[in-house]
């Protein structure tokens, strides 16, 4: 019996062995396929945001100069096709695939191994994401003073600083104009962009782009080029030129049936004489200023009277209720708008007291002013686009400051354009409302700290990018940011 049980337990004692070891075999897999998944999903993953990342800089990428190297068993390099790697330097981790840094330079290696060293290849990649160049947006407008096109200016190219999607995105739903200071990506054609070509462009480039569906316009045109047959549009300078000079100037391209678009047209005058020459379409701060009309309309009234009342100094729950719900046109407008997908609220609002109840007075008192502001009768949209973007921007650039600080700065730069919008002059709107003496003096005179803001956003809108003081990069950020900002309330505002 006793030997009998000895048997059995080492018979058992070697199943439970066997057991033991195929489950640690088990495991041992389960394990590795484990780990296998999760370095092939983080593979995919890295591939993925390679792609994401490079794939709007692919062609300049494909462009990139190769650097090919042989270095010794110890990574010190024997040869190379480029100073940027010379004999005698180390490679660190040859045999290692990716994207690395190499004397300040990013390049992607590639390497084997030899029988006595290794054999290389680096592809040069530092310049494929280029840094990012300050721009701003100026509207290419008809004779009815409505927006058929946005023109991209920039401190350097913008065609290589922006990839091709933002920069469609940056015309927010409008015809794309750029300059032609770069290579351009075939799909833009697509979006109906037009390249400003300059007067030196060879016709060769020039043919080679129409066929590939751009439209053409010659910028700065000076006279007879054979680009024209080329271009469907010229832009020409008009200020400074008596009619005459204008008049033999476009006198070939109009003949051709060619589009006119006049720039530098700084006013209502110089807009309707251009107008009269046969320019079609027009740039420059015309529409940023009184339509030298009658003065504001009973919509523009309506909307002054409303505005004196919700400017007064910290208006009561009960005050914005009863102003608000007095003007029924604005009480209509700030309910469609809060019930918007911008807000994204959880239900539907049906008063001024819900939303004043579920946003807050300080929230409602602002998009009840921006509302007011930007109906007034015969706004026009590009006005009310700078508006936004002008009171976005300025308070991006008193981050930091409190929340009065800040409003206050929205403020200054919404009426920045006030005079625009009701088609009167800014002093006389002004004068109807009852802004503080601060708020007064940076929109007149650019005083104190909020008006010196508003130069800054000023200048910059006119492309005077700053060389010394401000921050290029945060204004070229805040300028972006506020331009996004402004197209999405816009969309929601109309």
């Amino acid at each position: 019996m006793i030997v009998a049980a000895l048997v059995l337990a080492g018979v058992l004692i070697v199943v439970l062995a066997v057991v033991g070891e195929r489950l640690r075999r088990e495991s041992a897999r389960a394990d590795a396929a484990e780990a296998e998944h999760a370095r092939l999903v983080a593979e995919l993953l890295r591939r993925d945001r390679e792609v994401t990342e490079l794939t709007p800089f692919r062609a300049r990428v494909e462009r990139a100069p190769d650097w090919i190297w042989t270095a010794d068993a110890g990574g010190t390099v024997t040869y190379s096709n480029t100073p940027a790697l010379p004999v005698g330097s180390t490679v660190e981790q040859p045999g290692r695939s990716g994207v690395v840094e190499r004397g300040g330079r990013t390049v992607d290696t590639r390497s084997v191994a030899l029988n006595d060293g290794w054999l290389g290849v680096d592809r040069d990649m530092t310049e494929a994401v280029p840094a990012r160049v300050a721009i701003v947006r100026r509207p290419v407008v008809d004779g009815r003073r409505e927006v058929v096109g946005y023109e991209l200016v920039g401190d350097g190219s913008v065609l290589a600083s922006f990839p091709p999607r933002e920069l469609v995105a940056l015309a927010a739903g409008r015809p794309l104009w750029l300059s032609l200071d770069g290579e351009v990506a075939p799909e833009l054609a697509a979006h109906g962009l037009t390249l400003l070509l300059a007067a030196d462009t060879s016709l060769e480039r020039a043919r080679a782009l129409r066929a590939a569906g751009f439209t053409l316009a010659l910028d700065g045109y000076e006279g007879p080029s054979p680009l024209l047959d080329e271009c469907q549009t010229v832009k020409v300078r008009a200020d400074g030129r008596p009619d005459e000079e204008l008049q033999a100037l476009i006198a070939e391209p109009a003949a051709r049936g060619l589009e006119l678009v006049a720039t530098d047209v700084d006013d209502a005058d110089e807009f309707t004489r251009c107008r009269v020459l046969g320019f079609s379409h027009f740039q420059g701060a015309f529409f940023a200023r009184p339509r030298g009309g009658e003065g504001p309309g009973t919509g523009a009234l309506a909307s002054l009277q409303a505005l004196g009342e919700l400017t007064a100094a910290d208006p009561s729950f009960e005050d914005l209720e009863r102003i608000i719900g007095a003007d029924v046109g604005l009480s209509l407008a700030l309910i469609r708008h809060v019930n918007s997908a911008y807000f994204a609220l959880p239900r539907k609002i049906d008063s001024v007291r819900e939303a004043l109840t579920l946003l807050g007075t300080r929230a409602v008192r602002r998009w009840a002013t921006v509302v007011a502001l930007t109906a007034a009768a015969d706004a026009p949209d590009q006005v009310v686009a700078l508006a936004l973007l002008r009171a976005r921007m300025c308070e991006l650039l008193g981050a930091g400051a409190d929340e009065d600080d800040r409003d206050g700065l929205f403020t200054v730069g919404l009426f920045s354009v006030a005079d625009a919008l009701l088609d009167a002059p800014m002093d006389e709107v002004l004068a109807s409302l009852p802004l503080s003496d601060e708020i007064t003096g940076a929109l007149l005179r650019h005083e104190g700290r909020r008006g010196r803001i508003l130069g800054t956003v000023l200048r910059y809108e006119q492309g005077r990018f700053p060389t010394d003081g401000a921050d290029p990069t945060e204004l070229a950020e805040a300028y972006l940011d506020a331009l996004r900002w402004a197209d999405d309330t816009g969309r929601w505002l109309g």
